[in-house]
């Protein structure tokens, strides 16, 4: 697909996936393995060998730029699993490539926080399909909506610091990737789900690729560059349904979602992305969790979201607020801030490093930026030191304490003698 072809698209949907087209192809299927286990007319277990599809439809879970996803029963096992397979109007041999890479990645990422795969196939309808963990939840897309609704529960449930904690799992599951040598391109709140049971997968890894050295930006990069700009920012207002169309995936000359993406992606180097470039769509994902709103929501163009993206430094969380929320903590804001520099070579080098940072941060051992931070810094110095010094903690308070109060009496005896 031809970037010309991409801006189209991304008229039609800036928030949406880019594909790129194929040739079609032809499969077969297969049926369920295990016999049916029944009782007999004297009431004793027999086994009954009777041909049926292994996995039923249910109900559909949703639709993405290439798949779709159902809930399926599992007739041999007996459970319920999410099934996903390719749409039929993107069922072409470069789609099933794709879709077979992901399948290929998906089975090497074992981790608590990556949605594991079962089983892979052919349906009835010869359709490629591969099942995976059924996770009874909610998206983080769905939780961000309830907050900003102000639902009594959902702010109950996700304090600051219960949604520290998610974001720390969630860069998990991403490091793990990271270390087997892949990059997610298209984290986003829709792609991460929060189970029933508090746990946190991250899903659909279809944009994934495989991280690739590459040298510098040669001559051509840099005209490609150019082009991209101009042709990017080559539009019009938009109509109103521009949120709903800027936050689904692309493919092709661009890949992941437009609001989402790193500089560099946007920029459409697809060879020359690294960790860094996760790094930077998870800290939008962060950015959106902590304060409610996606940090370009003011933009309402694409040459405005382009230059919010590549260019303009992303908005202060300090300087926002929420009716339904009190303000995000410093430690957080400037976390933040350094996720979100436009240049990778200024945002942290690697999600270990975040995770580093944000756990030091929750166990209280804050990175110090402003005065605010020094406090909250030396309050939980010294309640770690009383807990592990009780006695002579008690003995240094006390001292302290009467130290100032003997400062608080001198000053009033000097006031009094001044006055009198």
């Amino acid at each position: 697909m031809s970037f010309l072809e991409v801006e189209h698209t991304m008229r039609e949907d800036p928030f949406a996936t880019i594909v790129e087209e194929g040739q079609d192809t032809a499969v077969l299927h297969r049926e369920s393995t295990f016999p049916k286990i029944r009782a007999n007319e004297q009431g004793e277990a027999e086994l009954v060998f009777e041909q049926q599809l292994r996995y039923q439809r249910l109900k559909p879970l949703g639709m993405g730029a290439i798949g779709e996803v159902d809930l399926v029963q599992d007739n041999d096992i007996r459970r319920a699993v999410a099934r996903k397979k390719i749409r039929k109007d993107k069922k072409k041999d470069l789609q099933v490539m794709r879709f077979i890479e992901e399948v290929q990645i998906v089975g090497q990422l074992e981790h608590p926080n990556i949605v594991p795969i079962h089983d892979v196939g052919v349906d009835e309808e010869g359709d490629y399909f591969f099942t995976m963990k059924y996770v009874e939840g909610e998206t983080l897309k769905q939780i961000i909506q309830k907050l900003k609704d102000g639902d009594p529960a959902a702010h109950l449930t996700y304090t600051f610091e219960r949604r520290t904690q998610i974001f720390l799992e969630i860069l998990r599951g991403v490091a793990f990737a990271h270390r087997a040598g892949y990059i997610h391109r298209d984290l986003k709140p829709d792609n991460i789900m929060i189970g029933q049971y508090g746990e946190v997968m991250v899903m659909d890894w279809g944009s994934a690729k495989k991280i690739r050295k590459t040298s510098s930006t040669s001559e051509h990069d840099a005209q490609f560059l150019k082009n991209a700009a101009q042709t990017f920012a080559h539009t019009s207002n938009c109509s109103g349904d521009w949120e709903d169309r800027v936050f689904r995936t692309q493919k092709g000359a661009l890949v992941g979602t437009p609001a989402y993406m790193s500089p560099e992606q946007a920029y459409g180097l697809n060879d020359e992305l690294d960790e860094r470039s996760d790094v930077y769509s998870l800290c939008v994902v962060f950015f959106e969790f902590l304060n409610l709103q996606h940090y370009l929501t003011n933009k309402r163009t694409i040459e405005e979201l382009f230059n919010g993206i590549v260019s303009e430094p992303a908005v202060d969380s300090e300087s926002l607020s929420h009716p339904h929320q009190g303000p995000v903590p410093r430690e957080l804001c400037f976390f933040l801030r350094e996720g979100l520099q436009k240049s990778r070579e200024r945002r942290f080098r690697s999600v270990d490093e975040m995770i580093v940072i944000l756990q030091a941060t929750t166990e209280g051992r804050i990175c110090i930026h402003c005065p605010s931070t020094f406090f909250k810094r030396a309050a939980q110095e010294l309640g770690r030191y009383l807990d592990n010094h009780r006695v002579l903690g008690v003995v240094w308070i006390g001292i302290a304490l009467s130290l100032m109060l003997a400062g608080v009496l001198q000053s009033g005896f000097w006031i009094w003698a001044l006055l009198t």
